[in-house]
């Protein structure tokens, strides 16, 4: 049916009844519509866009149908009581806005109202893109992510999820919203609630460029174009490192040992507690990260390198002790930055893990450990630990710094002590960089003559500087010709009453007594 539409007219439409013709004197003719089954009067007016008319059903809507290469498409332009509000001709505007569907349609062949209908329902949630970005972490070919690295993800993702933002779509999140909120968190933990917030930018900004792409090879505008996250960067609401690092000083965040100071009495207190209540594994895990500058999860894990295949020595953390090509080296494998790192080893680090090994020796022989544990250097000290090797060092640590009077150390302290030192000795850059394996353009374990030998000449330098704040240990380690130095009275320990499992802190323990 095709009628010249005004407003009076669609208003006496209804349901129950249609229009049908117009008799001899001009009055449209009706006729009972008893299913009351929707039907489209089309606009006749020259002024009106050809497929534009107005469906009757429910309700009445302004629609404009064409037909574009072939295929017919139906849009809905919008209701016509929601025309009829807030102005005046609302038949002229709906014509507007129909005009300006056909021309879309005609440019792209494609419906605009129903790509638009599709855009809102496949727009990515917040939580999607958490998940997208996982995955995409721990599949991607190029230094898939660490089991440590996915549980920091979770960590982030549930801090999200407690604001209830996770099935929201990223589009309908607010810049003021995620601003009011970032400002609440900060106030308490702001360094965990500031990373939070970056990982979701990381993971909005990495959807929107794989939807680039996507959009791009299947001929369609992108679903998701910018990040409302990125609100944060443009205020400048994160914390710059100038800021972060004056922060650090103000709440002695980080604390290395200080050569003419606090290493010494580290070191000749831990080497006093190597004696007592089977601490040597855990003093010797200590000394050996401070003598190498590495972080406890790199070295926690190293295994006898004679009991490997040349083949698993290529893909495990070792220690050899006797190499051709090497001398004695220790190599960890798949490091915090993906890269491999061999390292040369001192004499000081050499009769320490001598010792060690005649330690394993003799464990295993007395049933003291199993053949999981016997392959590493710093073995498990409980039969029943699923990795094999000890790791968290954290409560002898403690018990070490309060005998030293040390205020503060954690384990990456030891790791900044050795660059402590390597300041203090002037290293060069290159060698500094080596030593503490930072990732640079071009970086592998693999080292020429010269290289290895310079290499090896700093490691011992740094060592012999390190270990002769404690004379103590010095002279115990010391390879035979070296100078010994006069040294105080060893540090007597003390035995820990341990109440049932070791608590972290040594404050926890109720009762000590001398040894």
């Amino acid at each position: 049916m095709k009628f010249s539409l005004t407003m009076p007219f669609i208003k006496n439409l209804s349901i129950d009844q249609r229009p049908v013709g117009i008799d001899s004197q001009g009055q449209i003719i009706y006729e009972a519509n008893p299913a009351e089954a929707p039907y489209i009067v089309y606009d006749s007016a020259q002024e009106a866009p050809v497929g534009f008319g107005v469906k009757v059903a429910g309700k009445k809507t302004f629609i404009l149908r064409r037909k574009v290469d072939g295929k017919s498409m139906l849009a809905k332009v919008g209701d016509v009581a929601d025309f009829m509000v807030g102005g005046k001709s609302p038949l002229p505007r709906a014509r507007e806005v129909a005009a300006g569907l056909a021309i879309v349609m005609k440019e792209t062949g494609k419906n605009p109202v129903v790509e638009q209908r599709m855009r809102r329902v496949n727009d990515i949630t917040l939580g999607q893109a958490f998940d997208f970005y996982k995955r995409h972490l721990a599949t991607r070919a190029v230094k898939p992510a660490s089991d440590s690295t996915l549980k920091a993800h979770d960590v982030d993702v549930r801090k999200f999820a407690g604001y209830g933002w996770l099935r929201k779509k990223v589009c309908e999140l607010s810049i003021d919203e995620i601003s009011e909120k970032f400002v609440e968190e900060v106030k308490t933990h702001p360094s965990a609630k500031e990373r939070a917030f970056r990982h979701a930018i990381t993971c909005v900004n990495w959807y929107i460029q794989k939807e680039k792409l996507a959009a791009r090879s299947e001929q369609r505008d992108p679903r998701l174009t910018s990040n409302p996250f990125e609100v944060l960067v443009l205020d400048r609401m994160f914390r710059t490192p100038a800021q972060l690092e004056l922060l650090r000083q103000e709440n002695q965040v980080r604390n290395p040992l200080r050569p003419s100071t606090t290493l010494g009495p580290f070191l000749e207190v831990a080497w006093g507690k190597r004696r007592y209540n089977d601490n040597e594994t855990a003093v010797d895990f200590l000394i050996l990260q401070l003598l190498l500058g590495c972080r406890k999860s790199e070295h926690g894990a190293t295994q006898w390198g004679e009991q490997l295949t040349p083949e698993q020595r290529l893909k495990t953390s070792h220690v050899m002790l006797d190499c051709p090509e090497y001398g004695a080296y220790i190599f960890f494998y798949q490091t915090k930055n993906g890269l491999n790192h061999r390292l040369p080893l001192g004499p000081i680090a050499v009769e320490l893990l001598r010792r060690r090994q005649a330690l394993c020796a003799e464990a295993f022989v007395a049933g003291e450990s199993t053949s999981l544990t016997r392959k590493f250097v710093f073995p498990a000290r409980s039969k029943f630990c699923k990795t094999g090797h000890y790791s968290d060092s954290t409560y002898i640590l403690n018990v070490i710094r309060e005998d030293a009077e040390i205020p503060k150390l954690t384990n990456h302290d030891l790791r900044r002590s050795f660059g402590t030192m390597m300041v203090t000795l002037d290293v060069p850059e290159n060698i500094y960089a080596r030593f503490f394996n930072h990732k640079r353009p071009i970086v592998t374990d693999l080292y020429t003559k010269p290289e290895w030998r310079l290499l090896r000449e700093w490691i011992e330098r740094i060592e012999k500087n390190i270990i002769s704040t404690a004379p103590n240990i010095y002279n115990s380690l010391s390879p035979a010709g070296w100078p010994v130095l006069a040294a105080p009275e060893p540090f007597v320990s003390k035995r820990i009453v341990r109440l049932g499992r070791p608590p972290k802190m040594r404050n926890e323990v109720q009762a000590t007594m001398v040894a």
